[in-house]
């Protein structure tokens, strides 16, 4: 009959720390296994001859991945044979993968496993620093996490759900590359000269130090296997990298006592300025200047936002509406990346793109004002957009192209066109609007049917 294993936590490092059942747990146990003797604390473990280390499989095996898998196999093993303790340092269920590889591997053989809770290393640093983790908003991250995610180059974005408006506790810590990681990670978020704090060995009696550093000068320090590292709060007129800050900005602005010309604007009001804000990042890329593309997207941005915030007043939609719409939409129409439908070439995938958009129009999903006519333009896409998409989908091609000559008459036809109008009071959009409606019904009619004009 296979044993029983217990997983406890000894703590963050100070034998005083230890839990009354953690402490009987031990003196009781017939075997006990240690993930590793390479904390403080276990003096007293040290020269138990019921005591044996995983400390050979760091040495011996080239990744942490595979150390917790072979940790699991050797606890599960003893515990074939007779009870177990196997002991952690800190809490069992905190950063401590070996523990959760052990409940795996452990289910698969049927043997029970008990687990008695520690005091974890989060405890003490946060009693070293003095805060209430819960009234702070603390968020706890993995240092090595941070690595995996640079891993992935230019295509990080959005992995880490980092809030700068909440303090970041990153624990795991233990060398200068995974401080390098968690360097570059954060200043997605931080300012490069924001102040950090360097925690080693926050319960070890006497060796407990806090540094204090700068994000960009982190990796530049030392570190080992007891340290974290403490990421103050941005305040909100700091936090300028955040998605939150605009819309609280935007929020403020809006609300009673902010600016009056933003309270007084409308989504009829603002849309000439998406219009010319649309433009503008269209200058920005035709003329390949990344700086300006990067000011121009950020003003098109604070558009959305002000119609996102109207349409809260109004009771509409939110912000988080709008996501929820754009980001389920990228899922449907990507359904060879998200689901089990294959796209291996550009083409395929427009293809895949149109059967979506088509279930789309049949009523499959909402989908409201979107295209008209057929054309697949907005409404309130300009005349000269719909003419040259209408007349493109009905019209017979011509074999002859135009010729450089021949182009410009053409265009300088058009442009004495809307000279002659502008100088009569008209309005040449509108003008050839009204000109596109009078063609009307059988435009229409020959786009959906398929039938040429005449």
């Amino acid at each position: 009959m296979p044993g029983r294993i217990t997983v406890l936590g000894l703590g963050p490092g100070n034998p005083a720390l230890r839990t009354i059942a953690a402490e009987l747990s031990l003196q009781q146990a017939t075997r006990i296994i240690l993930r590793t003797t390479v904390h403080p604390g276990l003096e007293d473990l040290a020269d138990d001859p019921r005591v044996t280390s995983c400390d050979d499989l760091y040495e011996s095996l080239p990744t942490f991945s595979l150390v917790y898998d072979a940790i699991a196999n050797r606890v599960v093993a003893a515990a074939r044979e007779t009870d177990v303790v196997f002991a952690v340092p800190g809490h069992p269920r905190f950063g401590e993968s070996s523990v959760t590889a052990v409940f795996a591997l452990a289910a698969q053989f049927a043997v029970s496993v008990n687990l008695i809770e520690g005091i974890s290393a989060v405890d003490a640093i946060i009693t070293l620093l003095g805060i209430d983790p819960i009234d702070s908003g603390v968020q706890l991250l993995d240092g090595t996490a941070c690595v995996e995610t640079l891993h992935t180059g230019d295509f990080r974005s959005g992995m880490h759900a980092v809030d700068p408006s909440r303090p970041c506790l990153i624990n795991q810590v233990y060398s200068s590359s995974i401080a390098s990681a968690v360097k570059l990670s954060l200043m997605r978020y931080f300012p490069d000269t924001h102040p950090v704090s360097i925690i080693q060995a926050a319960s070890a009696p006497g060796l407990e130090r806090i540094r204090e550093s700068t994000l960009f000068e982190l990796d530049h320090q030392s570190f080992d296997h007891l340290t974290s590292v403490w990421i103050p709060a941005l305040t909100p007129l700091t936090d300028l990298r955040s998605i939150k800050t605009l819309q609280w900005l935007v929020a403020l602005l809006r609300s009673p006592g902010g600016c009056a010309w933003d309270r007084k604007q409308t989504h009829t009001s603002l849309r000439d300025a998406l219009i010319e804000e649309s433009y503008e990042v269209l200058d920005a890329v035709d003329a390949g200047d990344g700086a300006n593309l990067q000011e121009e997207l950020g003003d098109l941005l604070l558009q959305v936002i002000m119609h996102a915030q109207i349409a809260e007043e109004m009771e509409s939609f939110v912000f988080a509406d709008i996501l929820e719409s754009v980001n389920a939409k990228l899922i449907r129409r990507h359904p060879h990346v998200f689901g089990d439908a294959v796209a291996l070439t550009p083409e395929q995938v427009v293809e895949t793109w149109n059967a979506v958009k088509a279930q789309e129009r049949n009523g499959h999903f909402s989908t409201p004002g979107g295209e008209s006519n057929g054309i697949g333009l907005p409404r309130s896409a300009s005349a000269l957009s719909r003419v040259a998409r209408q007349m493109t989908n009905t019209a017979d091609a011509d074999s002859n192209p135009l010729g450089d000559d021949e182009a410009l008459q053409l265009g300088n036809d058009l442009l004495n066109a809307v000279d002659a109008i502008v100088r009569r009071g008209g309005d040449p959009d509108r003008m050839l609007f009204a000109a596109l409606q009078g063609r009307g019904k059988g435009v229409a009619d020959s786009v959906i049917h398929g039938v040429k004009p005449t």
